[in-house]
């Protein structure tokens, strides 16, 4: 009987720290998406001020819409592999707890 109880108790705690660690990476994964929206907000005011220098200096290479857009695209694909190597770590302790729970229970 304490055998069952040690083994319950452990399958609680992992459940346990299973759920803290959802709720870290959610946290972990707001503030990546809050770090990004200060960078793309302060990516977007460096550009549009090079841009009004370069309108006011005629001499402009490269379109700043070309640059913003680059900028963008470079950042939202920075943004989307940091979530998903988030969610993959999580997958994949999330899997791990399953399966120790399972071999615990068997």
């Amino acid at each position: 009987l304490a055998d069952i109880q040690r083994q319950q108790q452990h399958d609680e705690d992992k459940a346990s720290a299973a759920m803290a660690f959802d709720v870290k990476f959610q946290d972990v994964t707001e503030e990546l998406r809050r770090q990004v929206a200060l960078s793309v907000d302060s990516k977007l005011a460096d550009i549009h001020r090079q841009k009004h220098d370069d309108e006011d200096k005629a001499s402009a290479a490269i379109p700043c819409d070309e640059k913003l857009e680059r900028v963008n695209v470079e950042l939202r694909c920075q943004v989307a592999m940091n979530v998903d190597s988030k969610l993959a770590d999580t997958q994949r302790q999330q899997q791990h707890d399953e399966d120790k729970a399972s071999v615990a229970k068997a």
